[in-house]
């Protein structure tokens, strides 16, 4: 059995053909010009986030994600209690 799937799975994987025939060479060389022209310059500090925030607006997002959270595991919980008869 176990002689019979590892022949199995030879014969599929030798079978598999790529998508295409071209090569698929991707070189930094050829797309280098493009990649510098989207950098920002030199000293630039580059932060994903910059400041400032406002205050309201980040205690919001922080509570509503907090409470969705809480809200999917407990309604997840209460589903599998009723479900399984624990609870009535």
């Amino acid at each position: 059995m176990i002689a019979s799937t590892a022949v199995r799975n030879v014969a599929r994987v030798g079978s598999r053909r790529s998508m295409s025939t071209a090569t698929k060479s991707h070189k930094y060389s050829d797309v280098a010009a493009d990649l510098v022209k989207t950098r920002p310059p030199p000293g630039h500090a580059h932060t994903v986030f910059e400041p400032p925030f406002s205050p309201p607006v980040v205690a919001a997002g922080v509570i509503g994600v907090l409470c969705t959270g809480y809200g999917m595991m407990y309604y997840g919980m209460r589903h599998q209690q009723y479900k399984q008869g624990y609870w009535k």
